[in-house]
């Protein structure tokens, strides 16, 4: 994986933190769970990513 990528995956890993923490009130509010909507965005946003990287694995070969 190059550079892009790295950074790519960081991105996507704070901007999944954030969302947690936003939507169940971590460290800041009276914990709530975290809800089904919020899953399936956060595993669709992943699948993308691995998808988009795989995609861009196999245009170089």
């Amino acid at each position: 994986m190059d550079k892009s990528k790295w950074i790519a995956v960081a991105v996507c890993l704070l901007l999944t933190a954030a969302a947690y923490i936003g939507s169940t009130g971590l460290f800041y509010t009276q914990f709530r769970p975290i809800r089904n909507y919020d899953l399936v965005a956060f595993a669709g946003s992943w699948i993308g990513l691995i998808y988009m990287m795989i995609r861009d694995a196999k245009k170089k070969d």
